[in-house]
């Protein structure tokens, strides 16, 4: 088995590759602090193994997220150009026509900068990259959805609004918004979830001196100066590595 790869996930298996080889030194692996125990070990890398899966599991769920709601705003655009279109032809005021287009100004927006797709961000944020993004009007996910409901509840108060397209209609379009909703909720949860457990997953493993890294990185030191940097004890566990976060 290889133990020099790297990675959140071959850390822990690597420590248990460092645990199945230390086992067979008996009892003259005797280090002086508890944490370097067989037994805590053990549990160490049992803790590590749990919080890859869970890492894996959430991560799977933000991506199904991500993709119900990218399946929910699929056409969302067109719809509501065809809908501010069906107003302008309604036969409402001038007046009232313009207030509906500076809110649909608002639901578009512009950007200063290209916007990153939720799975741009999903691979900066395990980079632990920090992800900043610019824009001339805000046109997150979030304020998209507030003028959506900001647009409706301005159609619904248009008695001129009338259209004969059913997915135009205030209520379908109310209907959108509640799918809309739901989908960004469900994102935001599973997006929260991941977070947290990315942090309990770094602080398990990296937290200096007391994480799975540094007491391996120390059982290879004690190993070294127990039995020896030439010494086949050593020489057993000499290449295995561990990477700390960068």
């Amino acid at each position: 088995m290889s133990t020099n790869q790297t990675g959140h996930e071959q850390n822990v298996v690597n420590l248990g590759v460092l645990n199945t080889r230390i086992a067979t030194f008996g009892e003259a692996y005797n280090p002086s602090r508890s944490e370097l125990f067989l037994l805590s070990l053990t549990k160490l890398q049992a803790d590590g193994e749990a919080v890859i899966v869970l890492f894996v599991a959430d991560e799977s769920k933000l991506k199904n997220a991500i993709a119900a709601r990218t399946l929910a705003f699929y056409g969302f655009d067109e719809l509501v150009t065809r809908a501010i279109n069906a107003l302008r032809i309604s036969g409402a005021s001038a007046q009232t026509i313009q207030q509906a287009e500076a809110i649909v100004r608002d639901l578009r927006g512009k950007r200063a900068s290209a916007k990153l797709t939720d799975e741009e961000i999903l691979a900066a944020k395990e980079k632990g990259e920090e992800v900043k993004q610019v824009t001339l009007h805000n046109n997150t996910i979030d304020s998209k959805i507030e003028n959506f409901a900001k647009f409706i509840q301005f159609l619904s108060t248009i008695a001129e609004y009338k259209p004969n397209e059913t997915d135009l209609t205030v209520t379908a379009l109310n209907a959108r918004l509640t799918s809309l909703k739901t989908s960004n909720a469900a994102y935001q949860t599973a997006d929260a979830a991941l977070d947290a457990t990315r942090l309990t997953r770094d602080v398990l493993l990296y937290t200096d001196g007391t994480g799975l890294v540094d007491t391996a990185l120390d059982v290879k030191i004690y190993v070294k100066s127990a039995f020896g940097a030439t010494s086949p004890q050593y020489k057993q566990i000499s290449d295995i590595v561990f990477t700390k976060l960068r």
